[in-house]
């Protein structure tokens, strides 16, 4: 028999992870795997059916985070193939750039519907099963979801919504059980978000690695380690955490740069 432990344990447990095709969301799918959970991998792109080949225990679900049909029938497939949801992490997000005066609305639209509206879609569509297996959800927010970023309102205000969202979500939902989280990553490298960074700007690339304490930017299995232990037994009384993944930059005041500018990576 397969141990099940409820609450977000590992062998046995089914997970349903979004933005699941690259970054983040493929590291957090694989360590999830590599831990023993069953999961359903849900993306946008057709991607995520490569980053659930190879894996017996993984399902690709093409499927929007915007719609909440896409949102149900990932949280369908997890109950038709494994009988049981313990986990969801949302990690499905858009990023872009603008002048708050100049940039058009359509802009926080467009990030609100991914980075606010599709973790409350995702989280409606779990919340029956969750409540079953006492499960947990973790959420992708970001220290742009702490702080402000030149250029970055659109981004910063649906963040700072996610980041608030969390709170809500764990004190509407601890009375039944599922515990609510959020991971707060700072510069990662290799996701949608970062690489064009390094591509089109390679010195504001430099810039934020040399404004790092730990001196380099972060990968995302660093930061899918940290929700894979948010949704497990090991993180069973922890709950409305907004745990910043982030080289350390949160821990300054951001006027001065770490000794060692300009120095290697660590």
């Amino acid at each position: 028999m397969t141990e099940q432990r409820p609450g977000g344990g590992s062998d046995g447990s089914v997970a349903v992870v979004t933005g699941a095709g690259s970054g983040i969301g493929a590291a957090t799918v694989r360590r999830l795997a590599a831990d023993g959970w069953r999961v359903v991998a849900v993306d946008v792109a057709d991607t995520v059916g490569a980053v659930a080949a190879g894996h017996p225990g993984v399902a690709a679900c093409v499927a929007d985070v915007t719609d909440p049909d896409g949102n149900a029938a990932a949280v369908a497939m997890a109950h038709d193939l494994w009988g049981r949801l313990d986990a969801l992490v949302c990690n499905a997000g858009v990023s872009g750039q603008g002048h708050l005066a100049s940039s058009p609305v359509a802009d926080l639209d467009r990030m609100w519907a991914v980075n606010v509206r599709g973790v409350v879609l995702g989280i409606q569509a779990a919340v029956p099963a969750l409540r079953a297996s006492r499960g947990a959800i973790s959420v992708t927010c970001s220290v742009s979801g702490l702080f402000a970023d030149p250029g970055m309102w659109a981004y910063n205000t649906s963040k700072g919504a996610a980041v608030n969202l969390v709170r809500a979500a764990a004190f509407e939902l601890g009375p039944e059980g599922i515990r609510v989280n959020g991971v707060c990553p700072g510069p990662i490298g290799g996701t949608g978000m970062t690489t064009p960074i390094a591509e089109r700007d390679p010195a504001l690339h430099e810039a934020m690695r040399s404004h790092l304490p730990l001196q380099r930017w972060g990968r995302p299995e660093e930061v899918a380690a940290v929700h894979a232990f948010l949704v497990s037994a090991d993180a069973s009384f922890v709950t409305g955490v907004l745990l910043p993944v982030d080289g350390g930059v949160t821990a300054g005041t951001g006027m001065f740069v770490p000794r060692g500018f300009g120095g290697p990576p660590a």
